[in-house]
């Protein structure tokens, strides 16, 4: 097995780490599907052959975060600690290749010109970097302090002067119940879609997809799903409801193909971002409301009402749901309730960022439906970890 890389790329050895990853995942698939309750599940995977979205080899990370380590008063230096390792090793980190561009233009000018600033390096423990294509980059500094006026001061000083040396950049301050921001704490992206551009902002210090080769590739698998169900569900029928929004990446992408949009979400910037996103994109036909998995599946039984709802204007009675979008955290749907809640629904789209967890979801949903898709998506070069989708559609179904 090649060794996961942190602070490195290997160009040359790019397609070995893919395809080690895409065998290991699909054998981790197959070998727990192959049971006598899950049998049909094995054998659609059998069937399949996987959908794969590579990454660009190199430049393709647009989020990155790096512990900072002060060596004496006059300069700073950026690292990354290595997984597992007891006492914590950090390895130094003066360019990242897995970064665009603009953030590694970033990571050397910050050591370079942050040092002189007292109010800006004492304390200062993390920067994180997250950029667009646009190349505009917002640089998070974390700290063990309270903030005073005096880092604002200093900060809109090193942002000038960053900006004239060709940075097109914006800060932000972290502390103990403390945010302070000099300029933005955001970047709007522009991901071109086989249904035209979306444009997302991405907030600093919240979810957003790291790879955004990669994620055009996850919207536009979502858009190719959504566009064949909405071929085969008569008009009225086809609304969608969808959990773990996020910041309504999918929910903008696929909005179009459907009658009516519900999307859920629990966290509160996020959702924020979220609405953003839905009016940046003109989308019209979908409402969100901050609840969780399970008030959703509480909601839809008719077992508690929710002000929340009401506040959205939202009448469940309204709405004909036959596909469910989830994208769950890595530990996946976790309980047999949400895999029942999830099997009620004809269609299925799966975005998964855990292997394991998805496997053992399949286990369960290949009860009652048949996997029509598997697609893998790189999102992390080098590495283990492999995101996958998957197309679930109902056994009853005739197609």
């Amino acid at each position: 097995m090649l060794p996961p890389l942190l602070t490195t790329i290997d160009r040359d050895n790019y397609q070995n780490y893919l395809d080690e990853k895409i065998e290991r995942v699909s054998n981790l698939l197959k070998e727990t599907l192959h049971t006598p309750a899950s049998m049909s599940g094995y054998e659609d995977i059998c069937a399949l052959t996987p959908e794969v979205h590579p990454s660009t080899p190199q430049f393709y990370r647009i989020r990155a975060e790096f512990a900072v380590y002060h060596p004496d008063e006059a300069h700073i230096r950026l690292g990354m600690y290595e997984p597992g390792s007891k006492p914590r090793k950090l390895i130094f980190v003066d360019e990242f290749l897995g970064c665009t561009p603009a953030i590694n233009h970033a990571m050397t000018l910050l050591t370079l010109y942050l040092p002189p600033f007292r109010h800006l390096k004492t304390k200062l423990f993390e920067a994180d970097f997250l950029c667009n294509n646009k190349d505009e980059v917002v640089i998070t500094l974390h700290y063990h302090k309270k903030l005073t006026e005096q880092w604002t001061e200093e900060a809109t000083q090193l942002r000038e002067a960053l900006l004239n040396r060709g940075l097109n950049c914006s800060f932000v301050a972290h502390a103990r119940k403390q945010v302070l921001v000099v300029g933005s704490d955001h970047v709007i992206e522009t991901i071109n879609t086989t249904n035209g551009e979306m444009v997302l902002k991405y907030v600093e210090g919240t979810f957003c997809q790291p790879n955004s080769y990669v994620c055009g590739s996850m919207l536009n698998f979502a858009i190719d799903c959504a566009r064949g169900i909405r071929e085969r569900v008569p008009q009225g029928k086809n609304d969608l409801l969808e959990l773990y929004c996020g910041s309504g990446t999918f929910t903008v992408t696929v909005a179009p193909f459907f009658d009516k949009v519900l999307a859920t979400e629990v966290a509160r910037v996020p959702t924020a971002t979220a609405f953003m996103n839905m009016a940046l994109n003109g989308i019209e036909n979908a409402k969100l409301v901050r609840l969780s998995a399970a008030e959703v599946t509480q909601a839809l039984n008719r077992e508690r009402e929710f002000n929340r709802l009401k506040e959205k204007e939202v009448n469940l009675d309204d709405y004909n749901f036959h596909t469910l979008l989830i994208d769950p955290p890595r530990a996946g749907l976790q309980t047999d309730e949400a895999r029942e809640f999830t099997s009620h629904y004809d269609h299925v789209i799966y975005i998964s960022c855990g292997p394991e967890s998805l496997a053992q979801d399949l286990v369960y949903l290949s009860r009652t439906h048949h996997i029509k898709r598997l697609a893998f998506f790189d999102q992390f070069p080098y590495t283990h970890h492999l995101e996958s989708g998957v197309l679930l559609v109902k056994k009853d179904l005739s197609y």
